[in-house]
């Protein structure tokens, strides 16, 4: 048995080393043959891709070579690839960067030889302009002979041959006039087409780029501050007319982009520095409109011919492009008479309006490109229509019909499923919101000046504006929420959350402001009317102000709970209603007592009698908001510290209104001179009243309040109260107060098992 299993593997150890050595010299005949293919692929470059597809054959199909693997080859390798990496350096810089710097010093070393010529009059003009042509043409030349050899050096000698015969034609007609300008033109017309043709025929953007910047720049470098704008901005059109076809020919965009800048630029500086109105008024119109639709005409080319979606750049330069015209077009216009301005300003707007709204419409008919570029050109339409409407118009008119616009455009993004729309409705909304903030500071204006009687409260443009804006946000935020119409917004898009927040909140002021400004407006004119009689007019308006903003929380708290379930929502109204309730503290009680007692002093003002039943109003609006606040409070799971927070509000204004109540009868029933001690006897009482409270239901927070508002007391006793008092006086106060401090101190023995025993579980 032994034997058998040692011959079995002294023969497995023989095959190992047998099949070691076959693969070895497969191994070996494969190198051999891998170096005989890459010298066939050096001398036979037309059957290249065949042996390359060899090599990769018989690469797929050689098994590993064994251990140590041949050094040869993996050296071979890697001194190849240094050397291809660095040659592939050396070549670019010395192949292409140093041809593009040679020619455009060439081109430089000719202007500034040829201003330098013209400046010392070296040559006549006609010498000059001769041999200005022979360069341009001995480059070209050049370039020609050179393309089949060397076509991107070519490239870049033609390039600089076109831009010295722009250089020169323009000189020959603008500065010595040797040439008409009918000729002139129709020269650079032939040149633009030679650019064109050969940035084709190469195939290269940098010729329309090379000759782009000499034919920008030449006016510039040799420019005699003649004032022939006109001859100018023609050279300046033509320019932009062949490099733009170039552009969209071979889809180089970056000569659109670099054409749109420079010529904008060229246009702004010259209307910023030398545009005199008299003189310019024509050749700034026709050029700013010929500018505007050649950039105009090739970003749509680029998207109806290309079939290309837009992006972020496009949106901005098309935006750019039509609010650059726009912009000067409108700044020509208040050149002229204020009446005129007036009206062609609006006029101007609409036009533009109409212009990208026939060509949206022509491109939906005719389906030239996707609903995407429709909808931007049809969002443009929106744009100049909402700006129209302020260039225009005035007043209530712009609120509305911006308000109108920002409910158009949402529901267009949301039944479209067009995102740019949806935000453009966030723009407009807040537009149409300021503007109504403006109505309402003008309105107020109007009702607090002398003629504010000539404006009736709630039967007003404003009101009627204010209504219409806040149906308006309602319908926005409804269809918001609708899941019939979902959006295409992401959900961490500035944008949704504006949609889900702020128009929420902008909707709630809205309709607060528009019937508080109203009621405030009634009263302000019952004021006015009535100088003596009615001297509790503006505290009357003060209470109903604030039972107006108490019953507005309180419809709003229902419909939360109803419809909107907005924990959001919930925590705003809870501070709101707080708010409330120190301003009530702090300010309304006392207003309340004056009221009342206006009235049995007076009998009563405009009012009567609702001057003094309007503080039991107040009582029962404060107890349905502080309940409808407790419901939201459970309903929303507030923290506990809030919990707390809350009950000690509702237990603190009820002290309030117990001791606004006990202030105003003790004034009335004589006993107005004891009120400071009685008043202290009150609040030991609810002291009291809440100690009990916290221990049966275990509220800490409640006993504690007891103990500081006993403490409050006290200190009022010792400091306010028995100053100045009687004997009598101090020994009720002393005995009441010492006799409720008893009390509390015997319940704290009593319960302190349950108070303090093995921790207290607290109830809410």
């Amino acid at each position: 048995m032994d034997k058998s299993i040692h011959e079995k593997i002294e023969f497995l150890s023989r095959r190992v080393q047998e099949l070691s050595r076959q693969q070895t010299m497969v191994s070996s005949q494969l190198i051999q043959l891998i170096d005989e293919l890459e010298a066939l692929k050096r001398t036979a470059n037309a059957s290249a891709e065949i042996v390359s597809e060899s090599v990769e054959q018989v690469e797929i199909k050689t098994v590993p070579p064994p251990p140590p693997p041949p050094p040869l080859p993996q050296q071979k390798a890697v001194k190849t690839t240094t050397t291809h990496s660095s040659s592939s350096f050396e070549e670019f810089i010395g192949k292409n960067v140093a041809s593009k710097v040679g020619i455009l010093i060439t081109i430089i070393g000719i202007f500034i030889g040829a201003k330098y010529a013209i400046e010392h009059e070296m040559v006549n003009p006609l010498v000059r302009v001769l041999f200005g042509y022979l360069a341009g043409i001995a480059l070209v030349v050049v370039a020609i002979r050179l393309k089949k050899k060397y076509e991107a050096y070519s490239s870049v000698l033609m390039g600089g041959g076109l831009a010295v015969l722009y250089f020169i034609t323009y000189t020959a007609y603008s500065f010595y006039q040797l040439m008409p300008q009918m000729a002139a033109f129709a020269l650079m017309l032939v040149f633009t087409a030679g650019t064109v043709y050969a940035a084709l025929l190469y195939n290269r953007v940098i010729i329309a780029h090379l000759a782009q910047i000499g034919a920008y720049a030449i006016p510039f470098l040799l420019s005699d501050n003649s004032g022939r704008y006109a001859v100018f901005f023609g050279y300046v059109a033509i320019i932009n007319a062949g490099i733009l076809i170039v552009s969209l020919r071979k889809y180089w965009k970056s000569l659109f982009y670099s054409a749109f800048i420079l010529t904008w630029f060229i246009y702004g500086f010259w209307y910023i520095t030398s545009f005199h109105y008299q003189l310019h008024r024509y050749i700034a119109w026709t050029y700013l409109v010929i500018f505007f639709l050649i950039f105009y005409a090739t970003f749509l080319a680029y998207k109806i011919i290309k079939k290309e979606q837009y992006g972020l750049s496009d949106v901005f330069v098309l935006l750019s492009n039509a609010f650059i015209f726009y912009g000067f077009g409108f700044s020509l216009l208040n050149y002229e008479s204020p009446d005129t301005a007036f009206n062609y300003a609006g006029i101007f707007t609409l036009v533009n309006a109409a212009i990208h709204l026939s060509v949206s419409q022509v491109i939906r008919r005719l389906q030239l490109a996707d609903r995407s570029l429709y909808y931007l050109l049809l969002g443009l339409v929106i744009v100049f229509c909402t700006i129209a409407i302020p260039v225009q118009l005035d007043g209530n008119w712009v609120t509305l019909l911006w308000t109108a616009e920002a409910v158009l455009v949402f529901l267009i993004g949301r039944m479209r499923r067009a995102g740019s729309y949806e935000k453009l409705g966030v723009g407009l909304t807040i537009l149409s919101f300021l503007s109504l903030v403006q109505d309402y500071y003008s309105y107020y204006g109007q009702f607090t000046s002398n003629t504010g009687s000539q404006v009736h409260p709630f039967v007003n443009i404003v009101f009627v504006t204010g209504l219409l804006v806040a149906a308006a946000q309602g319908a926005i935020i409804f269809y918001h929420r609708s899941k019939n119409y979902q959006t295409t917004l992401g959900p961490s898009s500035l944008f949704l959350g504006f949609y889900n927040y702020c128009l929420p909140a902008i909707f709630l002021v809205t309709t607060f402001s528009l019937f508080y400004i109203e009621i405030d407006h009634f009263f302000n004119r019952l004021q006015e009317s009535s100088e003596v009689l009615y001297l509790s007019t503006s505290d009357f308006a003060v209470v109903v102000l604030l039972l107006y903003a108490m019953v507005f929380f309180i419809a709003v708290m229902m419909v939360n709970q109803r419809w909107g379930r907005n924990k959001m929502l919930a925590a705003f109204l809870l501070s709101g209603t707080s708010l409330l309730m120190v301003m009530l503290i702090m300010h309304t009680l006392e207003v309340l007592n004056d009221l009342t007692r206006a009235y049995y002093q007076n009998g009563g003002g405009y009012f009567g009698a609702l001057e003094f039943y309007i503080r039991y109003i107040v009582i029962a609006v404060t107890a349905l908001l502080l309940y409808k606040g407790q419901q939201t409070l459970h309903e929303f799971g507030q923290e506990p510290a809030i919990k707390k927070s809350w009950t000690l509000m509702i237990y603190g204004v009820a002290l309030a209104f117990i001791s606004a109540e006990y202030l105003c009868w003790t004034a009335f029933t004589g006993a107005g001179k004891q009120y400071k001690l009685g008043l202290s006897i009150v609040w030991g009482i609810y002291a009291l009243m809440l100690i009990v409270l916290g221990i049966r239901k275990k509220q800490k927070h409640l006993r504690l309040a007891a103990i500081a508002l006993f403490m409050i007391t006290l200190i009022k006793l010792f400091f306010y109260d028995l100053a100045g008092s009687s004997t009598i006086t101090k020994t009720i106060s002393f005995i009441s107060l010492g006799v409720l401090l008893l009390v509390m101190s015997f319940l704290y023995n009593k319960y302190k098992e349950v108070l303090f025993g093995d921790g207290e579980k607290e109830n809410l």
